[in-house]
């Protein structure tokens, strides 16, 4: 009886080793991996599927699709097992919505897919994008020409998009002079969670105005408004009107969203209700991107003419309160010698119509150059705006540097003000004239004495050379230069540099000749790229291109140790091969799970996985 047992357990286990080979077998089969695109040619505001399926698996890990002027959204995986015949198959696939930019040709890079330690790649897909679908064309039998085309992007004033976002333009002041520089501040307000791209600054939207300046980057700050959140974008900016009336302050700026769209409702003769419920719209939807302008509502600006009584000849046009210095340099010259005058206008104002002060020299004592246009500087405590303007003395009397004259408006007195620098002292050096009569020689019996006699000190007037009445230093023999000391000390230095440089130049070449160090040397600049992009897009809050470059780097950098191609490198792997607890291991994970579900970092996040990836690579 025990035997029979026996017997009947070891056959049973016969049975099952057997039977768990040829699943094992069946499972894992041959894998394949393929990429498709339906459609293959689509509208710039429409969308495709990619779809990735790898068989002969149900465990895959695709790296993320990439294409020139492509967006991909992942939309999940799904995995299918069949048994047919008491065979097996399994299969997973991965799903993503494709977006072009722009119109044209593009294609999909292959796609590298890590499948149990090995690599796997897919074709490259070529797709065709067309512009923005028209709206549909007049029927044959109707006259008429091309078929009208909806406009590029849909223009929305504030108050009409409050699912979406609005915009204000807020002045400092409600009544400016023409010229007047009139300060603003521009908000922009998005619904938080929505997929906004800034595709332009404020701009305004009539020529009544002239945009003096703005930010070049907005401060980003969230706010909320009647319990609902929103992202803050505040540009400041400043502007100046050209003529006298009431015209009205407006800017636009375009905008991208990336919107979900609805399903079709169901035709077929199999439709039911269950299948258009709105939940649904989440598994069988695409993505849209719409181009949209926001307008802000209308200010309107009052502009006044500047009175013309009491207007200074010396004003030009400048509007503000402003300071005047003045210096001269040099302050000790001949008549006929160039002195530059340097003029500062300091102030707050329409530096645009700042030109330089007006020099009241008489033209019978001096004669005067144009000025030059002005170098603005501006800091955030001061600005300021210099001048230089080069003027000459003709007469030996002058004794001061007359003044020059600065004219201005003052908005806030209402009034022209005129500013007057100090004259500026000035000492005019002596022409001395040449001596008519000859000097005649003296009639003393000379002296002799140890001491030479001193040359006579410009005794004609003229510029003459004075006679050397001693010879110069004298040698014994005379030796050529290449039997000097320190003429061969200085062949030997060079000869010693140059056999320096021959020997650093053939390390040169047999260290390049090394294609181990030549690879790592290029792995070192491209991780460097890299770090510079990462810390960019930290900077930038783009915490999805931050995570996929801090993958990169770290597969470019155990790609070249471990010898194997870096894209090919999972989180199994650096499971397998790093020590337990590594916090690369729990880095290159959340990569991974980032990539697929759009989760948001924040910027301390960012900050410490970039300072763990910098000391692992460095």
């Amino acid at each position: 009886m025990r035997k029979a047992i026996h017997n009947t357990l070891i056959l049973l286990l016969l049975v099952t080793t057997t039977w768990t080979a040829l699943t094992a077998t069946a499972l894992a089969g041959d894998i394949s991996v393929r990429a498709s695109l339906q459609p293959t040619g689509f509208a710039v505001d429409q969308s495709a599927r990619l779809t990735i399926t790898v068989s002969g698996t149900s465990s895959a890990g695709p790296e993320e699709p990439h294409g020139d002027g492509l967006q991909f959204f992942s939309q999940g995986q799904s995995t299918q097992m069949q048994w047919i015949n008491g065979k097996s198959s399994s299969s997973v696939s991965f799903s993503y919505l494709v977006q072009a930019v722009s119109p044209g040709t593009h294609t999909i890079e292959p796609i590298t897919i890590n499948v149990g330690g090995k690599t796997y790649r897919t074709k490259a897909i070529t797709c065709k994008v067309e512009p923005a679908a028209a709206t549909p064309a007049p029927q044959s039998g109707r006259q008429g020409g091309k078929p009208a085309r909806p406009p590029s992007s849909s223009r929305l004033r504030s108050g009409e998009a409050d699912q979406i976002g609005f915009m204000h333009i807020l002045p400092k002041m409600e009544t400016v002079y023409a010229g007047e520089l009139l300060p603003f501040t521009v908000k922009a307000y998005f619904r938080q969670g929505m997929r906004v791209t800034i595709n332009s600054a404020p701009r305004l939207t009539n020529n009544n105005f002239i945009l003096e300046s703005l930010d070049k980057k907005p401060v980003q700050s969230e706010d909320i408004i009647n319990g609902t959140p929103y992202s803050l974008l505040t540009w400041n900016g400043a502007v100046s009107a050209v003529k006298q009336g009431n015209f009205p302050l407006e800017v636009d700026m375009d905008v991208s969203l990336l919107v979900r769209s609805r399903r079709r409702p169901s035709s077929s003769m199999f439709g039911s209700p269950l299948f258009d419920d709105p939940f649904f719209d989440n598994f069988f939807s695409g993505y849209t991107q719409k181009d949209i302008t926001l307008i802000s509502e209308k200010q309107t600006i009052r502009i006044k003419d500047l009175p013309k009584k009491g207007k200074p000849i010396e004003f030009t046009g400048a509007i503000g309160s402003f300071s005047l210095a003045v210096k001269a340099q040099p302050t000790v010259v001949q008549a006929g010698d160039p002195i530059t005058l340097k003029m500062i206008i300091q102030g707050s104002g329409n530096f645009g119509r700042v030109q330089a002060p007006v020099f009241t020299g008489n033209g019978n004592n001096w004669k005067a150059y144009p000025p030059s246009a002005g170098n603005l500087e501006q800091t955030e405590k001061a600005t300021k705006k210099e001048f230089e303007q080069a003027i000459i003395p003709t007469r030996p009397t002058i004794r001061q540097i007359p003044p020059v004259i600065f004219a201005y408006y003052d908005p806030d007195s209402e009034k022209y003000i005129s500013l007057h620098s100090d004259p500026i002292a000035l000492s005019m050096k002596e022409v001395s004239a040449p001596v008519s009569k000859q000097v005649e020689p003296p009639t003393v019996q000379p002296q002799y004495s140890q001491q030479p006699e001193q040359p006579a000190k410009n005794v004609s007037g003229a510029a003459l050379v004075p006679i050397h009445t001693r010879f110069g230093k004298g040698v014994d023999e005379l030796q050529p230069l290449y039997q000097k000391l320190w003429f061969q000390l200085l062949i030997a230095t060079a000869l010693i540099l140059l056999l320096t440089s021959l020997v650093l130049l053939r390390r040169k070449r047999r260290l390049a000749g090394n294609p181990e160090l030549v690879e790592k040397k290029e792995l070192t600049r491209k991780i460097e790229t890299l770090l510079t992009q990462a810390q960019e897009a930290m900077q930038s809050r783009d915490s999805r291109s931050f995570l996929a470059i801090s993958r990169q780097i770290l597969q470019q950098r155990f790609g070249l140790i471990w010898q194997i191609e870096p894209q090919a490198i999972c989180a199994a792997d650096l499971e397998r091969r790093l020590e337990t607890g590594s916090p690369l291991v729990e880095i290159f994970k959340k990569t991974e799970h980032t990539m697929y579900t759009g989760e948001e970092l924040s910027t301390n996040e960012m900050e410490h996985i970039l300072q763990i990836v910098r000391e692992e690579v460095r």
